[in-house]
């Protein structure tokens, strides 16, 4: 059998292993930040922005359609979501697709947050659920006074079963916008991923 490689396949080669090495250069190391209770909180820094992006991870002993039905519930997300004071399902879609608006309050003198997020939840094999978080533009909620809408964000939850246990992963960027540092953002990001994930472990585990 001819070994003889034709010359534009060789150069397609280098071409798709230099793409991918430069890829591999320019790729952020995630950074373990916290690591408690069951909970555990990665950052990294990303090449297209100063404001970091957190992973969180844990494992509660619930159902997989328990945790579905829970983190698409708008309206009861501000029971475990870290400093939600409002949220309520603005739409359901279908059955796979909700938008959802969220209000986080902050310390005075800091405006607080809201955003509107469409959520599309597809199957994850072998018989998980991935829930894509993406900002809705259709303008089916207007912007609320004394708020600044929060419009730059794209993450996604995972819904994985473990035997007798859920792994429920997060993974989220988004920029607050007004004028907070990215110094004092990147040095809390931690804190409401763990919370949160807190407080949800609680409310599955009823």
């Amino acid at each position: 059998m001819s070994t003889n490689v034709p010359p534009y396949i060789k150069t397609l080669l280098i071409i798709v292993c230099m793409v991918c090495f430069d890829l591999s250069a320019h790729a952020q190391e995630w950074e373990l930040k916290r690591d408690k209770n069951g909970v555990i909180v990665y950052t990294r820094k990303l090449d297209s922005t100063k404001i970091n992006e957190y992973k969180a991870v844990t494992l509660v002993k619930t159902s997989v359609k328990k945790a579905l039905a829970v983190l698409t519930d708008g309206n009861r997300l501000w029971k475990w979501n870290h400093k939600t004071s409002e949220s309520k399902t603005l739409k359901k879609i279908s059955d796979t697709e909700f938008i959802i608006w969220i209000k986080n309050d902050l310390p005075w003198p800091l405006k607080s947050r809201d955003n509107v997020v469409r959520v599309k939840v597809s199957d994850y094999e072998p018989s998980g659920y991935y829930l894509d978080l993406s900002p809705d533009t259709s303008g089916i909620f207007p912007e609320q006074k004394n708020s600044i809408r929060v419009t730059n964000f794209s993450g996604y939850w995972l819904i994985i079963p473990k035997g007798e246990f859920v792994e429920i992963t997060q993974q989220l960027y988004g920029d607050p916008g007004g004028t907070l540092p990215s110094w004092v953002l990147n040095s809390v990001i931690t804190t409401a991923p763990y919370h949160s994930f807190q407080d949800l472990k609680q409310l599955l585990e009823k």
